[in-house]
């Protein structure tokens, strides 16, 4: 089975506007080197995690049906991408009610509702759901935003952990913890050098999540312009993987 990466980056992506910092400076000038915004894809499913500013851009390259949106929350690097599923008459979203509550809002203002049979599918935290696939949704810590969570997504004997933006406390968090554990796929927040409580992980916290969840492929994602190099990136985190823009990765 296949995860795509579709988008490894922050709100700002990589370049970001107006910036010449190393990170951006590259991007310019080297492509290898641009991060979109975050956004994932699971093609088995027809899955999409995270309808990302850059999902046309995504739509382009993937061109591939979309049946199932999940949301990990409602900032607008993680969801600003949206409207642009209005190509798909019927979809099936998925996230804590008050996302959910965004993204409908979302569909009314710039996609309509007459003509979409977009199915609205609220999730509780701390709670397995059954769509023919299992979900998972736990609850992290991403302040300011009121309710920020991840998904665990079991498709048959496969398990796929996806944190979204997510703060050190999670590392002591020992109910989620317990129900990611030995997961095939672990894709988790690396925005910065250095973590900031309750909103992202940085390098060394990224590292003790895999640690602790023992996955047994581990990317980390959500790059931020001011986190190192690629290069020096995966110099630091080996064996562990870190994303770039529409990376396969099998399990």
């Amino acid at each position: 089975m296949e995860v795509i990466i579709l988008g490894s980056g922050v709100y700002s992506g990589i370049p970001k506007p107006l910036c010449n910092c190393e990170n951006c400076s590259r991007a310019r000038k080297f492509h290898l080197y641009r991060r979109t915004r975050f956004s994932i894809y699971i093609p088995k499913i027809r899955a999409l995690i995270d309808p990302s500013p850059d999902l046309h851009y995504h739509l382009e390259h993937l061109n591939e049906k979309i049946e199932h949106v999940f949301i990990t929350h409602a900032h607008f690097d993680h969801m600003g991408g949206l409207p642009e599923l209005q190509i798909f008459k019927q979809i099936k979203l998925y996230g804590h009610v008050i996302t959910l509550e965004v993204a409908r809002d979302m569909q009314k203002r710039f996609v309509g509702e007459s003509k979409w049979d977009w199915e609205y599918f609220p999730l509780e935290f701390n709670k397995w759901h059954d769509f023919g696939f299992k979900v998972y949704h736990f609850k992290v810590a991403h302040q300011p935003i009121e309710v920020a969570g991840g998904f665990i997504i079991r498709i048959r004997n496969k398990k796929i952990v996806i944190t979204g933006d997510t703060g050190p406390e999670i590392l002591d968090d020992k109910k989620t913890l317990k129900e990611m554990k030995s997961a095939n796929l672990l894709v988790a927040d690396m925005t910065h050098r250095h973590s900031i409580p309750n909103v992202h992980l940085g390098i060394d916290d990224a590292i003790k999540l895999a640690q602790k969840v023992r996955a047994k492929k581990t990317v980390f994602a959500h790059i931020s312009h001011t986190n190192y190099t690629h290069e020096e990136l995966e110099e630091r985190v080996k064996p562990y993987l870190v994303a770039r823009d529409f990376m396969h990765v099998n399990i």
